[in-house]
């Protein structure tokens, strides 16, 4: 084996302008294809891009077009029941309309009684105060809180009267109008109690004294008036209250209301049915035929892509052909810094030049000029 390297390694170093030319042509071979192999790369790369390109534009155009169509049945599908929504909201107000009416018909006639008893003792009370000649706030609602109380809400009023005249008045009137000193509130307070006290007393002199007893009967009266006021409240809460709406005539409504429904539902039931038809359906149709108008683009893009590859797979095979011829038949024999064209070159001038007969003489040729220059070139 050593022998058969020793032969080969003789043939190659022996060798003269010819197997220079021979090796430069293996280089030369090696290098064009390393160019096609970048070109070949560079043109498979586009065509990629191209081809990934041209399937997302397919894809986009197939998702676009399939979420429109099923928009637009969607679309006809919800006109037809924002349709039927919005007749059954007219339908519905109109029925709480139709109710509230009945409801205050309903009031009307279960509270005829109290109400015709109610004016009955208003006009009672306003009878005995003119005919008794009473003063005009006698019959208010204030004056019979404050001097006859018989409810809870105479002493709420008492309470805010008292606030009144007792907070805001004096406080009133130190902020307002008097400087700011301690003694000025406590006047304020003491002017508004005695003069707010003595209206107060002068009005139960005037009137209890001399009214009482009209007074007290208009007092009784009107908390039989307030019974009255009690009963219809409550009379208006039961009805309010009242679920059976049997009495009413809403039957037309609620029949017209629950045929809306049925519609409703019938409508959601075919869209549902005509979307499950579209996905199942059509949506591959729509996909089949935007493919289809593509097919022939991307085809030639993909056959152009297989071609580039096919290039490319024999450009890298002769390539690595190539390589491993130089790097185990010339390499080891010349070294690897003289496998270049520029170095070969050199060597054939030397040869041509007369200055070696052999391979061999030229590369010692070539390295001892290399040397010669290098020294020259550190001296």
């Amino acid at each position: 084996m050593e022998w058969g390297i020793s032969m080969e390694a003789d043939n190659i170093l022996s060798g003269g302008i010819e197997k220079l030319n021979e090796i430069k042509e293996y280089l030369l071979e090696l290098n064009g294809n390393m160019e096609n192999d970048r070109q070949l790369k560079e043109e498979a790369e586009k065509l990629q891009k191209a081809v990934k390109g041209l399937e997302k534009e397919i894809a986009d155009e197939i998702a676009k077009t399939i979420k429109k169509r099923r928009g637009e049945i969607e679309d006809s599908f919800d006109k037809q029941i924002g349709k039927i929504r919005d007749k059954a909201k007219k339908i519905k107000e109109q029925r709480s309309k139709a109710k509230s009416l009945k409801v205050s018909e309903r009031i009307d006639a279960e509270t005829t009684e109290l109400r015709a008893e109610k004016s009955r003792l208003r006009l009672e009370v306003e009878t005995i105060a003119r005919q008794d000649k009473l003063p005009f706030f006698c019959n208010s609602k204030l004056y019979m809180a404050l001097y006859y109380p018989s409810c809870f809400t105479d002493i709420l009023l008492i309470i805010v009267t008292l606030v009144i005249v007792l907070l805001l008045i004096p406080c009133g009137v130190y902020f307002l109008l008097l400087p700011a000193k301690i003694i000025y509130i406590i006047l304020s307070y003491v002017v508004t109690v005695v003069v707010l006290g003595s209206l107060y007393l002068a009005g139960y002199n005037y009137t209890r004294e001399r009214y009482d007893n009209k007074l007290k009967q208009i007092k009784e009266i009107r908390g039989r008036i307030r019974e009255s006021k009690k009963k219809i409240a409550a009379i208006k809460r039961r009805i309010k209250k009242d679920r059976d709406e049997s009495g009413y005539g809403l039957h037309g409504y609620d029949e017209e209301l629950a045929r809306l429904d049925k519609d409703e539902d019938d409508i959601l039931a075919q869209k549902k049915e005509a979307l499950t038809v579209f996905e199942n359906s059509t949506s591959k149709i729509i996909s089949n035929e935007i493919q289809e108008l593509y097919r022939d683009k991307l085809a030639s893009l993909r056959n152009e892509l297989e071609q580039v590859n096919v290039r490319l797979n024999q450009a890298e095979e002769r390539i690595k052909a190539l390589t491993l011829k130089i790097a185990s038949e010339y390499e080891p024999f010349l070294g690897k810094d003289l496998m270049n064209l520029d170095r070969l070159e050199a060597l054939s001038n030397i040869i041509l030049a007369g200055n070696a007969a052999t391979i061999s003489e030229a590369i010692a040729f070539y390295r001892q000029n290399t040397i010669l220059e290098k020294g020259n070139a550190n001296g």
